[in-house]
């Protein structure tokens, strides 16, 4: 079988219920642990935390960000962003090659706009970017156990939830008091804190071969 082959099945053998993690739900601001600026308390949750590398097949990245942002493409992908026409043209290189994590994210929206992201990313059938975040919040996990890993313990058995003002389907965006949304990456990290850590700590990684086409 092909990669992407080999990637559907270990899709298809996960365990992951993602009808569940894509429901919206409701979190009491003050009843839970979330992160939403470098301020906060939980703030080394987030994907754009920095001095948070992730190592894979013979790549060292800067953030579990850029991670899950190549993984959105082929390796031959090409797109220059209107802002700088002297970038590197090939996506998935610009992407790992970005200092901060959201430079990596802002890098590929030229990419996003030409409708050049793998065909199964959002996929109901596949859902490969829920598959491809809790990958890489693995990798970060076991690369960062006293940054990453100690802050994720520290929230208990609180909710995590990513604040935001914009994004309902990784986060939750507050109302009266409440974050509302269907928290994707704050379930995902709740999940590797209460399911997966001692796996993760001992090299037993639920996708071994990951989502890096």
């Amino acid at each position: 079988m092909g990669k992407i082959e080999d990637q559907h099945s270990a899709i298809k053998n996960s365990s992951l219920d993602i009808e569940k993690l894509k429901a919206k739900e409701s979190y009491g601001v003050n009843e839970c642990a979330w992160f939403f600026t470098k301020e906060d308390s939980y703030w080394e949750l987030s994907n754009m935390a920095g001095a948070m590398p992730v190592i894979f097949d013979g790549f060292r990245l800067n953030s579990s960000e850029q991670l899950y942002q190549a993984s959105k493409y082929a390796p031959d992908v090409e797109c220059l962003p209107q802002s700088n026409p002297g970038a590197e043209p090939n996506v998935r290189k610009r992407i790992m090659d970005s200092k901060a994590a959201r430079g990596a994210k802002m890098t590929q929206k030229c990419a996003v706009k030409a409708k050049l992201v793998r065909d199964d990313w959002e996929d109901d059938r596949f859902e490969v970017r829920i598959h491809s975040m809790l990958w890489v919040l693995e990798l970060k996990l076991w690369a960062n156990p006293r940054t990453f890993g100690e802050v994720l313990k520290s929230t208990g058995n609180l909710p995590i939830v990513e604040k935001s003002k914009k994004d309902g389907f990784w986060g939750g965006k507050e109302k009266d008091g409440m974050l509302v949304g269907s928290n994707v990456l704050g379930k995902l990290l709740t999940i590797l804190r209460d399911e997966k850590y001692d796996k993760v700590r001992n090299r037993k990684f639920t996708y071994p071969e990951g989502f890096l086409l």
